[in-house]
């Protein structure tokens, strides 16, 4: 058998703590450095979500600060600026407002309304609002409201015909649950004024032709 001596065992286990020490300091240092990278990694994204809040604000003040001075010029010109506009001041049914026969078999399917918003001095007014209809039949005497139809400022736009001779609001309301049962009906508009928020209300009394049974169109069905 071959000695074995302390001293060799000694310097044996000295070297490889020193390797083993070696070892460890490298995996503390990968270790290290993936925290500092994952620091830097927050850091770039604070940085970023910093940038974009700063941005955010920014855009904010300009709105504010382009609204103040919307506000400091309206009140310099006071409410006068309203009788300046082209105001509505009234709203009138065209005289073609009435029966409406679309497949032309002799009989109404519905009526149509030609709604024209104008100023004091008769003019027609381009002019935005909600708009709400009512058909009555007065030949009914227990219930004369046949039906309603209401539209909102957004959809109101979509009815309105400008150009040329055309300048008005036009509307297809189609029979609804019930049909007249007389040979006139009542048409009643309202409309609410976008800008200024009055309402104006204009009425008309229609001769009809009654439709047949199977021209009665599904509830809530609009020629256009």
């Amino acid at each position: 058998m071959v000695p074995v001596r302390l001293g060799n065992i000694s310097r044996l286990l000295a070297g490889r703590l020193v390797v083993l020490a070696g070892l460890l300091s490298l995996v503390g240092c990968v270790a290290k450095t993936d925290e500092v990278l994952e620091l830097q990694r927050d850091n770039r994204e604070l940085h970023g979500q910093l940038r974009q809040a700063k941005e955010t604000i920014s855009a904010q003040h300009e709105t504010l600060s382009r609204k103040d001075e919307q506000i400091n010029s309206l009140s310099k010109l006071g409410p006068e600026r309203l009788e300046v506009l082209f105001a509505v001041e009234k709203i009138k049914l065209s005289r073609y407002t009435g029966g409406f026969d679309p497949d032309k078999t002799g009989g109404d399917d519905g009526v149509r309304v030609y709604m024209i918003p104008q100023d004091e001095g008769g003019r027609t007014v381009t002019a935005a609002g909600s708009v709400e209809i009512d058909v009555f039949d007065l030949a009914q005497k227990e219930e004369s409201l046949l039906m309603s139809y209401s539209f909102t400022a957004a959809q109101a736009k979509d009815h309105w015909q400008g150009g040329g001779l055309a300048n008005h609001y036009s509307f297809t309301c189609l029979w609804k649950d019930a049909l007249p049962t007389g040979n006139e009906i009542t048409i009643r508009v309202k409309f609410i004024d976008y800008l200024t928020g009055r309402t104006f209300t204009a009425t008309k009394q229609c001769p009809i032709r009654n439709p047949a049974p199977n021209q009665h169109h599904p509830r809530g069905t609009k020629a256009d």
